[in-house]
C-alpha cells in the first residue's frame, strides 16, 4: 500500500522553496543522498549536490548523465528533480536541454544501494518503474492553486535482487547443485 500526502504550496522557480515539500522530501531521505539537478535550495540532510549552473552551490558541476555515467560514488537515496519540461529548462538552465532523461535513469540503479530510494518530482507518475527494479511506496501531489500543473512526487525502492529473484519471500535462492557438486567433481 502507498503512503499518500497531499500537499497545497504556492508554486515556486524551485522545487524546494517550498517548505512543505522540502520538509517531506527530508523525512523520506536516508544515508548518503545524491540531489541530480541541486538548484539553489540545500536540503537538511547528508547531500551530494550536482547541477550545471554555476551559479548555485554544488559539489560537481556538469551534465547529469555525464556524472551518472562516470561517478563511482554510490548513495542511499537520490533526488531526482530535472526541469519538468522544455519551458522549465529553458527557466532554470538558459535553455541547455537536459538530454536523454531515459539514458539517466538508466545508470541510477549502478549507483544506488539496494533497498536505497529515488524520489522524483515531475508532471507524471512512471518514475523508475518496476522494469528497472522498483517499486513505489510512497506518492506526494502537490496543488499548487489556480492554473497551474499539480506536481506528481514518488518515492520508489530499489528491490534487492536476490529478494526479487526469489518471489521476495526474503530467503536467499539456494543452488540445488551444491551438494552435489563434490560428487560430480
Amino acid at each position: 500500500m502507498l503512503d499518500f500526502t497531499y500537499l497545497a504550496q504556492p508554486p515556486k522557480k524551485y522545487t524546494f522553496q517550498q517548505p512543505k515539500l522540502k520538509e517531506w522530501t527530508e523525512k523520506w531521505c536516508k544515508g548518503k543522498v545524491l540531489n541530480l539537478f541541486a538548484g539553489i535550495t540545500k536540503l537538511n540532510v547528508d547531500e551530494f549536490r550536482v547541477d550545471m549552473d554555476k551559479n548555485v552551490p554544488a559539489d560537481w558541476y556538469g551534465d547529469a548523465y555525464e556524472f551518472v555515467k562516470t561517478t563511482d560514488l554510490k548513495f542511499d537515496t537520490i533526488v531526482l528533480d530535472p526541469p519538468y519540461n522544455l519551458r522549465k529548462s529553458r527557466e532554470k538552465y538558459g535553455s541547455r536541454y537536459i538530454g536523454s532523461f531515459t539514458k539517466i535513469k538508466n545508470e541510477l540503479s549502478r549507483i544506488l544501494n539496494d533497498g536505497g530510494l529515488i524520489i522524483h518530482y515531475g508532471y507524471d507518475s512512471v518514475g523508475m518503474s518496476k522494469s528497472r527494479g522498483f517499486e513505489k511506496i510512497a506518492i506526494c501531489l502537490v496543488c499548487h492553486n489556480g492554473d497551474h500543473n499539480d506536481t506528481i512526487c514518488l518515492v520508489e525502492r530499489k528491490v534487492n535482487t536476490t529478494l526479487k529473484s526469489n518471489g521476495g519471500n526474503g530467503i536467499p535462492p539456494t543452488n540445488k547443485l551444491v551438494g552435489i557438486l563434490p560428487k560430480i567433481l
